[in-house]
């Protein structure tokens, strides 16, 4: 973050030299940058800039009605207004962005682009993120819209260590730790499960979060509760969640999924079949939304993945008539970049434990495959299990 302030403030100095027309390189050129400065209605002493270039020694700490005052006489509205266009023309040059009117929707096809990039290229996997997360456009497109769940047992996980660098607010904390939490649940790495999850714990729930990393919390919390076999924690946070939903309940009509779909998430590996009910009968829909750069295909994919957890939750309460349902809407086509082997790997088990399948065979080579692929391990024991035992569908309730 350091590096990132003394780059803008450099960028502002040779801004503020353009504008004056000449290099500021003496005392005399500090009294013409002042003289300039007066004739935008502002007094500044000339050796305020005298240690802003330089010329004098300075802590690198400058006042922010100085910083104001340069950026406005450059020609911007104030020194942040400065500072974001910096970092959005630079985003441009690293991805490569033409000049479209939408920005918001060009940045997030630009971040599709690079996550496809990054799937193809293991060397793009392990160094893209270093140049890229400094920017605050490419945390908020690239990481918060576009987590790549399929990557989750990767070294993609280390984006989201990088990403806690720059962002700390309660929201990001939520997001990143959530994140990071299901990819050392489903590679069994106990040791990060509990790191993570003390740090969740910790993160309070203030208002400012949103409905997705506020759910996110009680998602995991609860999962992780159910591992320990704590059950009276898990009880208690349950009417925790209960009550927090209501609050949520206005912001998740605005949002391409909802509380109940982040909560159903988590509870789908714990054997609770009346909590996972509840959120599908109670499921809250989308009324409208407030973020309009979010493309259709992205409401498209999380439907897809609706429909795969509400079949898991069906199997595992035995109703194989909704089970079916739920998965006679499934497309796995229309899972988006980066979530495909996370949400194929649930829907084939969802197959494979289905009485009465005839392609079990096939749906092992499949599950096998994406297991190897993502390192999703916590699979890899229940299928192993399943081959021991016959491929006895009613095992599988009570493990998966």
């Amino acid at each position: 973050m350091v590096n990132t302030e003394k780059r803008i403030i450099n960028e502002l100095r040779t801004a503020v030299s353009n504008k004056l027309g000449k290099d500021i390189l003496s005392s005399a050129h500090c009294d013409d940058l002042a003289n300039e400065i007066n004739k935008i209605g502002v007094i500044i002493n000339p050796q305020t800039f005298r240690r802003f270039f330089g010329l004098i020694k300075n802590s690198g700490k400058f006042h922010i009605h100085t910083l104001d005052t340069l950026a406005q006489y450059c020609g911007f509205i104030d020194f942040k207004n400065f500072s974001k266009s910096l970092t959005e023309n630079e985003l441009d040059l690293f991805l490569g962005t033409d000049d479209s009117s939408d920005q918001e929707f060009n940045y997030w096809q630009l971040s599709e682009n690079l996550c496809r990039k990054i799937i193809d290229s293991p060397s793009a996997l392990a160094s893209v993120h270093h140049q890229l997360l400094k920017y605050p456009l490419a945390r908020k497109f690239f990481m918060e819209h576009h987590p790549m769940r399929d990557l989750a047992g990767t070294v993609y996980a280390q984006y989201f260590q990088d990403y806690l660098k720059y962002e700390q607010s309660n929201e990001a904390r939520l997001f990143a730790y959530g994140f990071l939490y299901m990819g050392s649940f489903l590679t069994e790495n106990r040791e990060f499960m509990e790191i993570y999850f003390q740090k969740i714990k910790d993160t309070e729930l203030s208002p400012e979060v949103y409905v997705l990393p506020g759910a996110r919390k009680f998602g995991v919390m609860l999962l992780h509760f159910w591992l320990k076999k704590d059950d009276q924690s898990f009880d208690k946070l349950y009417k925790e969640m209960l009550e927090a939903r209501i609050t949520y309940k206005e912001i998740s009509e605005k949002s391409v999924c909802s509380f109940e779909y982040v909560i159903l998430e988590h509870l789908i590996y714990t054997d609770k079949t009346d909590e996972m009910k509840f959120l599908i009968e109670n499921n809250t829909q989308q009324l409208y939304s407030d973020r309009e750069f979010v493309p259709q295909d992205r409401k498209e994919n999380h439907e897809v993945c609706w429909n795969i957890m509400c079949a898991v939750a069906y199997l595992k309460s035995e109703d194989y008539n909704k089970c079916q349902d739920y998965l006679d809407k499934v497309r796995l086509e229309s899972l988006s970049l980066g979530w495909k082997k996370y949400y194929s790997i649930l829907y084939h088990f969802v197959k494979f434990a289905f009485p009465d399948n005839k392609e079990r065979i096939k749906i092992n080579t499949k599950l096998t495959q994406l297991i190897d692929e993502t390192y999703f391990t916590y699979y890899a024991k229940i299928l192993h299990q399943l081959q021991n035992e016959n491929l006895e569908s009613e095992r599988l309730k009570t493990r998966f």
